[in-house]
Formats: C-alpha cells, sequence, structure tokens
C-alpha cells in the first residue's frame, strides 16, 4: 500500500465519507497537491499519494521514463501498468480504512498523475465518479472505445513544454467533443497550474458535487409540476 497524506473532512457525520484522491506529477511529491487541500471541498476526506520511486531531493516517480534516440521520451507498459494497479489497490484498502463512499471517489491528477487518473478510470468503470486531469494526456495504451461513466475537468497550458498540447490535443480533444462528460480547457500557461485554472476547477468540484447535485434534485422535485 502507497505511502499517503489525509485531511480528513471538516463534517464527520456521513456514513460514507467522499473523498478527492490527489495523485502528483514525475518528479514531485505527495505535499505537493496537498497543498491545494484547504481550498478543496470541506465535505470531502483529501488524499494525496506518494509515488514508490525515489528519485532523490524528495523527488517521485510513478513509473520510470526512458528517451529514446530521437528525444522522445516513453514508458514500458509493464511499468505504467503496474503503477495503476499499485493506485487502485490502495484506493480499495483507503475505502476500508477510511469509510470513504465508493460511490463518490474523485481523482485530482497533475502531468504524470494525470495520465494515470485517466487510466484508473478507464480501468475499473466504475470506480471513479470524477477526475481532474491537469497538464496530461490519455496514454496510447488506454482504451477509450466505451462513453466515460465519469466526468471529468481537463486543461493543459498552450505552452507546456513537457507534455505539448499537440498531445491533448490529439487524445482529449476528440473526446471532449464527442462527450459532454468531458470537458476540456486551455490556459496561457506552461506546465503549471495557475491561478484561473485553479480557480475554475474549484467552481467546476463545487458544480459536481454529489451532495449540490442531490439538493438541486430535490428542490426540483419539490415543486409540483402543472400540466395544461
Amino acid at each position: 500500500m502507497l505511502e499517503y497524506r489525509i485531511q480528513n473532512p471538516s463534517s464527520s457525520d456521513m456514513d460514507a465519507t467522499p473523498a478527492i484522491i490527489l495523485i502528483h506529477g514525475y518528479g514531485s511529491h505527495a505535499g505537493d497537491l496537498f497543498s491545494f487541500a484547504p481550498n478543496l471541498p470541506k465535505n470531502h476526506a483529501i488524499i494525496a499519494l506518494q509515488a514508490p520511486i525515489n528519485l532523490g531531493s524528495s523527488s517521485y516517480a510513478w513509473y520510470p521514463l526512458q528517451m529514446d534516440s530521437s528525444g522522445v521520451v516513453t514508458s514500458k507498459l509493464n511499468d505504467f501498468w503496474g503503477a495503476v494497479k499499485l493506485i487502485i489497490d490502495t484506493i480499495d484498502e483507503l475505502v476500508k480504512i477510511h469509510k470513504l463512499d465508493s460511490e463518490d471517489l474523485s481523482l485530482l491528477g497533475f502531468s504524470q498523475g494525470a495520465i494515470l487518473s485517466w487510466a484508473i478510470a478507464y480501468q475499473n468503470y466504475n470506480l471513479i465518479r470524477r477526475i481532474v486531469a491537469l497538464s496530461g494526456m490519455i496514454h496510447e495504451s488506454i482504451n477509450t472505445s466505451q462513453a466515460p461513466k465519469f466526468v471529468v475537468y481537463a486543461s493543459h497550458g498552450i505552452n507546456d513544454q513537457v507534455i505539448p498540447i499537440s498531445q491533448p490535443r490529439d487524445t482529449i480533444v476528440p473526446l471532449s467533443e464527442k462527450y459532454d462528460e468531458i470537458s476540456y480547457h486551455e490556459f496561457n500557461d506552461e506546465h503549471n497550474i495557475s491561478v484561473e485554472n485553479f480557480n475554475q476547477l474549484i467552481s467546476w468540484l463545487e458544480k459536481t458535487n454529489l451532495n449540490e447535485l442531490i439538493t438541486d434534485f430535490k428542490a426540483l422535485n419539490s415543486n409540483p409540476l402543472v400540466v395544461f
């Protein structure tokens, strides 16, 4: 099981706790995205996972990256899907340990963490309800032929030099044009999360908060329909 940091929800009167699971990028660490925790929905457990590969100097990776002779960064499929399985197994354990709501789990990933978030959501079709995929892309080995059962906020910087803008445009944009569940946004950023992007994703999380959707649905149904 992976190491992690957790911020418990402000209220503990729920039978099962919704959770947002943070998956950092290559060369980063759990504390990086965990700095977002105070600004994320208060009724969620916020859990930041720590990647298992220690690169030194507080830098970690989910799977190794190699550069081929032409300068293209690649990874081995076994390493990639091994990381996916490790995260899924950890999520399963976290659900048991912290009594998380298995029907209201969200992923928030950056870069390598965003790529893994897509894979986890598609691999375990009923495990994840929402993903926030920042500065990532969809790995070529992921089968995206089925309509997603999850909703997505994806964003990318048009000046990104780490994962060029062409990659999400090739892999994410076609899906966003096909499915309303996938929302894709571009910003005048590099390989980073701007204040504008962060504020927009927070707004999206609030709009797709299951408690808010249930409240809105109840309010809608509390008003009788008038048929003329």
